[in-house]
């Protein structure tokens, strides 16, 4: 998966990031008046992103004092202050660089994550500045007509990188909004408190109208199954679905397909191989509902709620007589 190396997003590239940085049009050609990566800074209690210039002339890496107190970091003297100029040997705020930060947890990019400390200076216009000491530590390779940083150095393959598969993502709050038994449903979902009952899960519903009819071409002869070796834990889920009467013994030469795929939970879900019916099925051609016009809908929300309703959806009903 291809995905923009400054917004993580999908569908274009870095150097046609909606969110990178202004640029200047000189001769009909971009000109990217400063080096600029999207960081993110973890803190105890929430991770901040922020733009970082990239400047090989700092000698040493820079934070903004304002943002060092709108968030907390904590911050130590330095013994002694260092004198900071500017490329004219004039001083630059104070002239002196008196604390710096704790280590902090400190991520470019999506994945090159590390501890690193910050001298403290006044730079609202560019709140982080990585400097020198950071570019010779980790080497990146920079494209400085696109204006991107291209890769990083193998050296930050093995010490910077190695967690990218397993490291979580993120998330600003993630709690238990009710708990999932029935019994403690919120008021908006009372009405459909039988969707969670474990009772109703044991045993069909009764035929309404509205029971879909699975209608067989003429002359079809139903397709025959085979018997699959089971595990101990399939064994047991297959003894339990018996005995809660979601399947029954049967012996009929005619069968589709059964085994189990391992949930996120653990517990293993039933499913059946439909192929051979659906091939001597009438169909029944009507328009379903295309994926990215489903997930249209979900655009811009915020608050997503999981509920999970007892196993109906292996309960399949055919019309009356099925």
């Amino acid at each position: 998966m291809r995905l923009c190396y400054n917004c993580g997003a999908s569908g274009h590239q870095s150097p046609r990031c909606p969110e990178k940085s202004s640029s200047a049009q000189v001769g009909g050609s971009s000109l990217f008046f400063s080096l600029l990566v999207p960081v993110s800074l973890s803190l105890s209690d929430c991770c901040v992103s922020v733009p970082a210039l990239i400047d090989s002339g700092a000698a040493v890496n820079l934070i903004d004092g304002a943002l060092v107190e709108k968030l907390g970091i904590p911050t130590f003297p330095c013994v002694p202050s260092l004198k900071i100029t500017a490329i004219d040997s004039q001083p630059i705020g104070e002239g002196y660089l008196k604390c710096q930060t704790e280590l902090l947890e400190f991520r470019v990019g999506l994945f090159h994550q590390e501890r690193l400390a910050f001298y403290v200076t006044s730079s609202p216009a560019n709140p982080v500045i990585l400097g020198f000491p950071w570019l010779r530590r980790h080497d990146p390779q920079i494209s400085w007509r696109s204006g991107e940083l291209v890769r990083w150095s193998p050296a930050c393959l093995e010490r910077c990188l190695q967690d990218q598969v397993s490291r979580p993502c993120r998330t600003s709050c993630v709690r238990e909004m009710f708990p999932t038994t029935p019994g403690h449903l919120p008021q908006a979902y009372a009405e459909f408190r039988e969707v969670f009952s474990e009772e109703r899960v044991a045993g069909l519903p009764a035929h309404q109208p509205w029971d879909c009819a699975i209608d067989l071409l003429p002359n079809a002869s139903p397709p025959r199954g085979w018997v699959y070796p089971l595990s101990l834990p399939e064994s047991k889920a297959m003894e339990t679905a018996l005995a809660v009467g979601h399947i029954r013994l049967s012996t009929s030469p005619a069968a589709a397909g059964f085994f189990f795929v391992g949930k996120k939970d653990g517990g293993l879900r039933p499913c059946i191989d439909y192929r051979g019916l659906n091939t001597i099925t009438v169909p029944y051609p009507y328009p379903l509902p295309l994926v990215p016009a489903a997930l249209e809908q979900l655009r811009g929300g915020e608050d997503f709620y999981q509920t999970g309703s007892q196993e109906c959806l292996q309960l399949g009903l055919d019309s009356q007589g099925g």
